[in-house]
């Protein structure tokens, strides 16, 4: 893994390679190793190529970056091509000799090879830069899942790109204005669906596309050059998520695997040989519980070491965490696992490892999230919306579920079913956003729009939701967490990999009936299938309970008073009285409103952080 940056603009246009260098020091924590630049002119152009390393695969000078084919095409590319073996015995028939091990050579000589048709043949988690001086372009690509991020600004002086949006906003020309669109979007979700970042000109790379500049005419275009659906394989769940792991477990590194003991890492643990397993301890609460002794079982079933890492917030800077979050989650994205990812890669690194392997994206792929559940039966909560609104209007439902229900109703009762999904997914009602926002009806109709543009693009059952909700998925919920596991377990220079989102195994999953997803009304059939074809059942059979963090001990820890004195910034977009009153009905105990307490915190701090 590691980190680039890149412009191509025009000549008028001054200190660009300064700025650029600027911007690789910015982002050395994504590649610690070796730094590296390439600036040269084409046609009008400037243009300037940085790398930082991280060393993985050939830890040799072979592997460094910027890197040339010597007959004018050269590279910069972050991440891991996984099928970078094959693709080399084929050069090699060809005629084409390597000067090293790397993948990044295999995929510069692809590309001479091929051409832009040669982003199609590579399997991983990546984005990249091939600057080809004999055509006078370039192309900026990104991984089919998206599992690696590219950023990128364009204007009518050319266009820069970054891994990271603080590597962007090193060039003088990116202009960081702030999205309110993005901003009513956050406030529906909690995140953003690609290419959203909450900043109005700067977008990301779509998953399996690839941007191309012409510097003889100034033509920019975004082509879409590979689709997951392409990657169906007839071989099972069991085969497919086995070569996934196999492959991915080459380093030239230590590789470990971040454990919960749930159904996803268990299966990873089961794949990955002798790799320790690194567990995340919250304050002691009932999920937390669970988790350690489904963890500490597991890992002694498979004769592995559990290294257990305590993820405490301190008591004397109460929002140390938030402002950890706030600062470098960099897009709108309130999710405060990335405290714990990050403080679980330090942990990792600390131990002497670079390579980390993750469980996420099985519950994207193979429908493992219990809201699969409850779209599954989606007509049937429609048609019951008066009941549970009745429930909910007398507190008549589980205590359990205080956080839960609420979104629950406000999905019964959108009729306009992607905007609905949204209500799943968020925290606040539709009835709260349009006390927020004074232009709410503008807003909800530009965000339909949006919504729309993703629809468009399913070619399913629009009747099945458990299918369009994998749809929508892939570039929000998927989209927003491979945005969190990247840039905390880069923070830490950890490359994270994830074997439950190899193309061939998410086609899978896609591929398959929602019946078969939710077999036996369980979700995550196939998965759970083949975690028991691996342990005891006793190891099996246990609570789902996520990821979650402690946020309810930390909200009552700030206090009103101190919660209330933190929002300034946020009343530029949101209105006090509908703030206040939230604040007044959580702490008067009339209803748990931790999850938006916190997504206000955040958004306050955001602010903060990114527009002082």
């Amino acid at each position: 893994m590691c980190g680039l940056t890149f412009f191509c603009v025009k000549h008028s246009i001054s200190d660009a390679n300064r700025q650029l260098e600027v911007s690789l020091a910015v982002t050395k924590h994504r590649g610690p190793d070796a730094s590296g630049t390439y600036f040269t002119t084409v046609a009008d152009y400037q243009v300037g190529l940085g790398h930082n390393r991280l060393s993985i695969l050939d830890l040799t000078a072979a592997g460094s970056q910027p890197m040339h084919a010597g007959n004018g095409v050269s590279i910069i590319f972050n991440g891991e091509v996984f099928n970078h073996h094959e693709l080399r015995d084929d050069l090699i028939k060809k005629g084409y000799s390597f000067n090293g091990t790397s993948d990044t050579e295999v995929i510069l000589k692809l590309y001479v090879e091929y051409k832009e048709q040669s982003f199609k043949l590579l399997q991983g988690m990546f984005s990249l830069v091939i600057l080809d001086e004999n055509t006078k372009k370039f192309f900026l690509a990104r991984d089919v899942v998206g599992i690696k991020p590219v950023y990128y600004y364009s204007n009518a002086n050319g266009l820069y790109a970054c891994s990271e949006i603080r590597g962007l906003k090193s060039y003088s020309e990116v202009v960081s204005e702030i999205d309110h669109n993005d901003v009513f979007e956050f406030f529906n979700n909690g995140f953003l669906y690609e290419p959203n970042t909450g900043y109005k000109a700067i977008k990301k790379v779509q998953p399996g596309t690839y941007i191309e500049f012409d510097t003889l005419t100034g033509a920019c275009n975004t082509i879409r050059y590979q689709s997951i659906i392409n990657f169906k394989t007839q071989r099972s769940v069991a085969e497919t998520v086995k070569s996934a792991v196999t492959r991915q477990l080459e380093a030239d590194v230590p590789v470990g695997v971040f454990f919960s003991g749930g159904a996803d890492s268990s299966i990873l643990a089961n794949y990955t040989g002798d790799a320790d397993l690194f567990f995340a301890k919250y304050e002691e609460t009932e999920d937390s519980a669970i988790d350690m002794k489904f963890s500490a079982d597991i890992a002694k079933y498979l004769g592995k070491e559990l290294k257990v890492t305590e993820i405490l917030d301190s008591n004397d800077n109460l929002l140390e965490s938030i402002d950890f979050v706030a600062k470098n989650t960099e897009e709108l994205v309130s999710d405060y696992t990335f405290w714990a990812t990050y403080q679980l890669s330090a942990e990792a690194r600390k131990s002497g490892y670079t390579v980390m392997l993750s469980g996420m994206g099985g519950d994207e792929a193979f429908a493992g999230y219990p809201r699969y559940k409850v779209l599954k039966n989606h007509r049937l909560i429609r048609s019951i919306y008066p009941l549970l609104k009745s429930l909910l209007k007398l507190n008549l439902f589980p205590k359990k579920l205080d956080k839960k229900f609420e979104r629950l109703v406000s999905y019964a009762q959108e009729s306009y079913w992607p905007l609905a999904y949204s209500r799943m997914l968020g925290y606040f009602s539709k009835q709260e956003l349009s006390k927020f926002f004074s232009n709410y009806p503008e807003l909800e109709h530009t965000y339909k729009q949006r919504l729309d543009s993703i629809l468009v693009q399913y070619d399913g059952d629009v009747n099945d939701k458990v299918k369009c909700a994998q749809h929508f998925d892939l570039t929000g919920f998927l989209s927003h967490n491979l945005g969190v596991s990247d840039k905390a377990s880069m923070l830490a220079s950890i490359e994270l990999r994830v074997p439950l989102l190899d193309e061939r195994v998410v086609a899978n999953g896609c591929a398959t009936t929602s019946a078969d997803l939710l077999k036996g009304g369980a979700p995550k059939a196939p998965l759970k299938a083949l975690l028991k074809s691996l342990l005891p059942s006793a190891l099996v059979n246990r609570p789902k309970t996520g990821f979650n963090p402690p946020l309810d001990g930390i909200i009552l820890r700030l206090g009103a008073e101190r919660l209330t004195s933190e929002f300034q910034r946020i009343y530029q977009f949101l209105n006090r009285e509908e703030v206040e009153r939230l604040v007044k009905s959580h702490f008067s105990g009339a209803t748990n409103n931790t999850y938006k307490l916190w997504q206000l915190l955040y958004f306050e701090r955001w602010l903060k952080f990114n527009f002082a």
